[in-house]
């Protein structure tokens, strides 16, 4: 039982030091940042939500 302690520890020392090691290598030039759309992806986003919901039948009066 005691090796599954190492192989546990050194599996998670292991991804450290790998992701250490790639974040050295590519000089942090990565961004988990989702950008910011530009203007007209917005308003094209708009329109498409807004045709969506006219073709949308189910919710009616009733």
């Amino acid at each position: 039982m005691h090796w599954m302690m190492w192989v546990f520890w050194g599996t998670l020392a292991a991804i450290f030091i790998i992701s250490y090691v790639v974040d050295v290598l590519t000089k942090r030039k990565y961004s988990m940042n989702k950008k910011d759309n530009t203007l007209n992806q917005n308003m094209a986003e708009a329109e498409a939500r807004r045709d969506a919901g006219r073709s949308n039948h189910e919710s009616g009066m009733f």
